[in-house]
Parts: C-alpha cells; structure tokens; sequence
C-alpha cells in the first residue's frame, strides 16, 4: 500500500524531531526506512526533498535541516 503524503510528512517530521543535529535528505531517508524513500539499499533524498519544503522546515548551510517551530 502507498504512503499518503500525511503519512510521509507525518514520517519526516518524527526523524526530524527525534534528531539532535540538523540531518540532510539522505540520511533522514535511510533513518524512515519505508520503500516510498528507500530503492534497494539506497536512500533517496529525492522523495525527501519536497516534503521538507511541504513541511516547513528550516534549512541550515550545507543543506541539512531541522524541525519546523
């Protein structure tokens, strides 16, 4: 079954707020885990990307990020 875009932003939002550092695309990917941001062993920040934005959250320089406020 795919993932609703509630439950990928609900997805991101949980590594997000669980991380202690500001974590890039990829690397939040792999820590989801779920086939819509995993192919194979590779984590896709391309189906992370978007979300980030969709969400609100914060960029920090060298395009990693945290939770929104």
């Amino acid at each position: 079954m795919k993932a609703t875009t509630e439950e990928r932003n609900a997805a991101v939002l949980a590594v997000l707020k669980d991380a202690s550092e500001p974590l890039g695309p990829t690397e939040i990917a792999r820590r989801i885990g779920q086939p819509w941001c995993v192919f194979g062993r590779y984590a896709q920040s391309s189906a992370v990307s978007p979300i980030l934005k969709r969400i609100g959250a914060i960029r920090h320089n060298g395009g990693e990020y945290t939770s929104p406020k």
